[in-house]
C-alpha cells in the first residue's frame, strides 16, 4: 500500500495540472488523451489508487510545461526553471518564437488574465505589427542570436527572413493584443532598437535610406503606442495599463497571471528565457514588479501631463538620432 506522502505529492501535482486547464474541458478526458489510458485508470490515478509512473509524471510535465520543482524541493533555493536558449540547430528563433505563441495561446481560453512586463526593450509583439520593423528584427536576432551561418557577414536583406517566421510574428501580435497587460517602461526602453539600426548603418550592414526608413517606421510605433496609452487599450483591446519607471530597469521580467496561476519568466543574453511555476519563485516575482508599479507613474488613461511629457522627450531623442544619420 502506498504512503500518504506519495498519494498527497500526486494529488498536488494534479491539482496543478487541474489548474491551467480551461474551465471548459474535463480534466478526466484531457488526462486519458494525454496517458493513452482509460477513464477508469486515470480516476484511479486521481482518486490515489494506482501511482503514476515516472514516464506518466514525464509526459504530463512536458504536455503542460508544469514542474515537480515546488513538490521535490527540499527549500524555495532550489527552483527548477524550463530554458529557452536560442540556437542554430536545436532552438532556432522559429521554435522559440512559436513557443512564445504557445503560451499566449494557451492563455485564450482563460477569462481572469494578464501579463504584467518589465520592459527593457519594447515587448517583441509590438513590433510585429510593422513589416518593416518585423524583418529588421527578425533578421537582427537571427544574425546577432541564433547566429546563422547565413547572416554572417552579410549586409541587411529583408528578403532573407522567411514569411514562416513572419506569420507567426503576425500570430504573436494578434493574441497578444487582446491580452491585459501591465507594462513598465523607462526611457532605455525605447533606446535599443534604434541603438541597432545605428550600429548596422555605422558597420555598413544597412544603407542611410534603410536606417531612416526604420526610424521613421519606429516612430510611427512609438506614437501609435503613446495613443492606445491614452485609450488605455492596445490595438485589438486588450486593457493596456502603462507605467513610467525613472529608474533603469537591468532586466527584462514577465509575469502571466491565469487565475490563481502564476507563471514567472526572466531573460538572460538578451532573449533567453528561463520560466518557472514555482510559488515561492512566482510569489515573489509578482511581489517584485507589484514594487516596481508602485513606485512607477502610471500613464495610461490618467496622467495626460506625465504621458505627453514622457513621450515627447522619447520622440524628440528618436528624430535627433534619425539627423545624426546623415552625418
Amino acid at each position: 500500500m502506498q504512503s500518504l506522502s506519495t498519494t498527497n505529492i500526486q494529488s498536488v501535482f494534479l491539482d496543478q495540472i487541474r489548474q491551467v486547464l480551461p474551465k471548459n474541458l474535463s480534466f478526466p478526458d484531457e488526462l486519458a488523451e494525454v496517458l493513452n489510458v482509460s477513464r477508469d485508470s486515470v480516476y484511479r490515478r486521481i482518486r490515489g489508487e494506482t501511482v503514476l509512473s515516472l514516464e506518466e509524471v514525464k509526459k504530463l510535465c512536458v504536455h503542460y510545461k508544469i514542474s515537480l520543482d515546488a513538490l521535490l524541493s527540499p527549500s524555495s533555493e532550489i527552483i527548477s526553471f524550463r530554458k529557452r536558449r536560442i540556437d542554430p540547430e536545436n532552438f532556432t528563433l522559429e521554435k522559440w518564437l512559436s513557443s512564445l505563441l504557445n503560451d499566449l495561446t494557451n492563455m485564450e481560453a482563460f477569462g481572469e488574465r494578464e501579463v504584467i512586463y518589465s520592459a527593457k526593450d519594447i515587448p517583441p509583439p509590438y513590433y510585429f505589427k510593422y513589416p518593416g520593423l518585423t524583418q529588421f528584427k527578425l533578421f537582427f536576432w537571427l544574425k546577432s542570436y541564433q547566429r546563422h551561418p547565413k547572416f554572417d557577414l552579410m549586409r541587411y536583406d529583408p528578403g532573407l527572413v522567411s514569411q514562416q517566421l513572419i506569420d507567426i510574428g503576425k500570430k504573436i501580435w494578434n493574441k497578444y493584443s487582446v491580452i491585459p497587460s501591465s507594462e513598465i517602461w523607462s526611457d532605455e526602453t525605447f533606446n535599443v532598437t534604434v541603438r541597432q539600426v545605428q550600429f548596422y548603418y555605422e558597420n555598413g550592414f544597412i544603407s542611410l535610406t534603410e536606417a531612416r526608413g526604420l526610424i521613421d517606421e519606429y516612430l510611427t510605433m512609438v506614437q501609435e503606442i503613446r495613443n492606445c496609452a491614452a485609450l488605455g487599450a492596445k490595438g485589438e483591446g486588450g486593457t493596456f495599463k502603462l507605467y513610467h519607471n525613472e529608474f533603469l530597469l537591468t532586466d527584462t521580467t514577465f509575469l502571466f497571471k491565469i487565475g490563481e496561476k502564476r507563471i514567472a519568466s526572466i531573460t538572460y543574453n538578451t532573449l533567453n528565457i528561463l520560466t518557472t511555476t514555482q510559488e515561492s519563485f512566482c510569489r515573489e516575482t509578482e511581489d517584485f514588479l507589484t514594487n516596481v508599479i508602485n513606485k512607477s507613474t502610471l500613464i495610461s488613461t490618467v496622467g495626460e501631463r506625465e504621458r505627453n511629457k514622457f513621450f515627447n522627450q522619447v520622440e524628440k531623442r528618436i528624430l535627433e538620432r534619425r539627423d545624426y544619420l546623415k552625418h
